[in-house]
């Protein structure tokens, strides 16, 4: 028998409800470990990589469904008279203002988290350069910012296939590859050409 409740309840739990305590230990260990562990990584994450504000809200929501599983199950056992209304009231009570003060902590954490990003540099100037190290820095940039943006560098960089400097051509080329997620059309003499075919019938799908 549980802790509060009442010896002489003799309603009947049903076997669904006596289940759900397991889903309730599953949906408080999700929220424990979201709120000490993930709060400050989503508080980065929607600060520095555009992640949406409403990802700060999954600790709190997962808490919430917690709350109100366990109200329901208490409600249950006090109907059944197995367990204090009084005590249930109180527990619920206090799980809320739990919530209440970790959504604090939460909207707390996204301000100290939250920054000011400048646009990112263009490439189209870099890829272009007269150093070799910044064409070739350039090129390898590319292929780390978001698809669109790296599909809009796709002509330089196949241009960049036949530059002079070997470094500009691997990076290219590596780019290139990462961008169409396969080695569509290889290096060496021919390469540009091949790869322009390749974007040309790939346009389409970007």
């Amino acid at each position: 028998m549980s802790p509060g409740m009442k010896d002489g309840g003799t309603g009947r739990i049903p076997a669904a409800v006596r289940s759900l305590r397991w889903i309730l230990f599953a949906l408080l260990f999700a929220a424990t470990a979201l709120t000490l562990l993930g709060v400050p990584e989503l508080a980065r994450s929607v600060a520095g990589s555009g992640w949406p504000r409403a990802a700060l809200a999954v600790p709190a929501v997962v808490l919430a469904l917690f709350i109100g599983g366990y109200a329901a199950y208490r409600f249950v056992l006090v109907r059944a008279g197995r367990y204090s209304a009084g005590k249930a009231l109180v527990q619920v009570g206090l799980m809320v203002l739990v919530l209440a003060v970790i959504t604090g902590v939460v909207l707390e954490l996204a301000q100290g988290y939250r920054v000011e990003l400048a646009p990112p540099v263009e490439l189209a100037g870099p890829l272009r350069s007269a150093d070799p190290a910044t064409r070739a820095l350039a090129a390898e940039v590319a292929r780390h910012r978001p698809r669109e943006a790296g599909v809009r560098a796709v002509p330089r960089l196949i241009e960049l296939l036949d530059d002079p400097a070997p470094e500009v051509r691997r990076e290219a080329h590596a780019t290139l590859v990462a961008l169409a997620g396969r080695d569509a059309g290889g290096e060496g003499p021919g390469a540009a050409a091949r790869w322009r075919e390749y974007w040309r019938d790939a346009a389409p799908e970007r």
